[in-house]
């Protein structure tokens, strides 16, 4: 009896052991597929990561060439200005400045979607630090940029409704004389002034802000290759 009781619990035991290995294996065989399927989720974002960074970096360039262009337009309209002799002078001079400008934006659906999503935390540390800081730096490049640049569109508004157009509609400075009065002009080109000021600054810092930019996507770029190479 005590021979089949012992080998009883040994079958027992044994048992035990079989389900134990057996659950265990079950789990990380479960475990395995979890994280195969979170890779595969993780290196879809990276791709697409990846793509929308590649659109920034040309988006980026691009402005930084522009702005370059207009702040040298700019520095050549201050040292012109003191020059001018008389308002259709600095009319003309304010005709080679760039009045053009766009509001920011850049290609943040997917970064967008890892933070809706909840997705961002499959990213490593590193990678999902930086990817919301780059969020968090575009977000307050695009918040200032607008406010200026609307401000800007409105001042500048002004300026042409006094008259400050000859440079925009080509009309003869003469024949402008006789359909504006000076004293019109000369808040025109004022206020044109004060516009173009601001208008520099903004772009001053968002030159400084876009190239840190690209150094910062640039890494990040980096960091998600080396993942995907692993």
């Amino acid at each position: 009896m005590e021979n089949k009781t012992g080998k009883y619990f040994k079958y027992a035991f044994g048992e035990i052991i079989l389900v134990v290995i057996g659950i265990l294996i079950a789990l990380q065989i479960n475990n395995w597929n979890e994280n195969r399927k979170s890779s595969k989720i993780r290196n879809n974002y990276y791709k697409q990561v990846l793509q929308d960074l590649a659109k920034d970096t040309i988006y980026i360039n691009r402005n930084i060439t522009y702005l370059d262009s207009n702040l040298s337009k700019y520095q050549n309209y201050l040292e012109k200005l003191p020059k001018a002799e008389s308002t259709n002078d600095v009319l003309s001079l304010l005709g080679t400045l760039n009045w053009e400008f766009s509001y920011i934006n850049f290609n943040t659906n997917t970064i967008e979607s890892l933070i809706s999503t909840g997705d961002i935390k499959l990213m490593p540390d590193e990678i999902r630090n930086s990817l919301l800081d780059l969020r968090t730096t575009q977000n307050v490049i695009i918040k200032a940029t607008s406010g200026n640049n609307d401000v800007w569109l409105r001042d500048s508004q002004k300026a042409v409704g006094l008259g400050a157009v000859n440079f925009v509609l080509n009309i003869n400075p003469k024949l402008l004389n006789q359909l504006i009065r000076e004293q019109d002009i000369i808040s025109a080109i004022n206020i044109t002034n004060g516009t173009f000021q601001l208008k520099d600054f903004t772009e001053k810092n968002l030159l400084k802000e876009m190239q840190n930019l690209l150094k910062s996507t640039k890494e990040i770029s980096e960091l998600i290759n080396e993942e995907l190479n692993k």
